[in-house]
């Protein structure tokens, strides 16, 4: 199975132990107790197991289509919450789980021994819990899409995951699309709702985000590192996506950690 994938159903997750990292379209995301993760439909993502760091991995997954949902939240008034936290999905939602969170481990682990009527109340009652919870959104587009087109983005992923210190242009990713700069801008555009430009500043940016946090490279390094050979230039990406500089950044993360 390719690590990077796309599916129609809506997808809740839950990895209920352990350190990794979320790779969920241009986004990355660590955690370290555990964590519960929601997707709306078509949202690229790799395989979960792939950035678990800890020993013993353990997942926990249920599916719906969107139109099997929907019968359920036009029905029922009661569930608008659980309607309102779906659409927040399209952007792709992930939940932190402490080290005393027990509710949502203690409904995923009970999965295996139920019958499909107690998966599905569970899988409800999942979706209130998380929409009442503090989750957090991550910020991914998701759209309509064919397999085809779907194998094109995750190419394109793929290429800006494994190159993305390298001098990527848009030219580049056409090339191996076998288009036009032109076409791949368009077609990029329209299923993600950002440029390959944002798409590859953001990813950029969320390595240059790990090594001010975990190294003590200087931050012109860290540029290089991160595919910027202008440090300028760096700053100036850094603060518009991050609201911050690198320098407050790794100051910042550095009192977190010492707290």
């Amino acid at each position: 199975m390719k690590s990077w994938h796309f599916h129609p159903e809506i997808e809740l997750v839950c990895v209920p132990h352990g350190k990794g990292q979320l790779y969920i379209g241009n986004k990355e995301y660590a955690y370290d107790d555990g964590v519960v993760i929601l997707l709306n439909s078509n949202i690229p993502h790799k395989s979960f197991d792939l950035g678990f760091e800890s020993e013993h991995y353990e997942e926990y997954v249920l599916q719906i289509t969107p139109e099997q949902l929907n019968i359920l939240l036009t029905q029922f008034p009661e569930f608008e919450k659980v309607g309102q936290l779906i659409k927040v999905a399209q952007e792709g939602i992930v939940l932190p789980l402490s080290p005393t969170e027990t509710t949502f481990r203690n409904k995923f682990q009970t999965l295996p021994q139920s019958r499909s009527l107690k998966q599905w109340l569970t899988f409800i009652e999942v979706l209130d819990e998380l929409s009442r919870a503090n989750y957090e959104v991550l910020g991914v587009v998701s759209g309509n899409i064919n397999s085809q087109q779907a194998e094109r983005i995750e190419r394109v992923f793929e290429y800006i995951m494994n190159h993305y210190a390298e001098n990527i242009s848009s030219q580049t990713i056409a090339d191996l699309l076998h288009l036009t700069d032109s076409s791949f801008c368009r077609f990029f555009q329209k299923h993600t709702q950002k440029t390959f430009k944002q798409v590859l500043n953001e990813y950029r940016i969320t390595q240059a985000c790990k090594l001010l946090s975990f190294s003590d490279k200087s931050i012109e390094l860290i540029a290089y590192e991160s595919g910027y050979g202008n440090q300028s230039f760096f700053n100036r990406v850094f603060k518009e996506i991050m609201h911050t500089t690198p320098m407050n950044y790794r100051r910042e993360r550095q009192r977190l950690t010492n707290y």
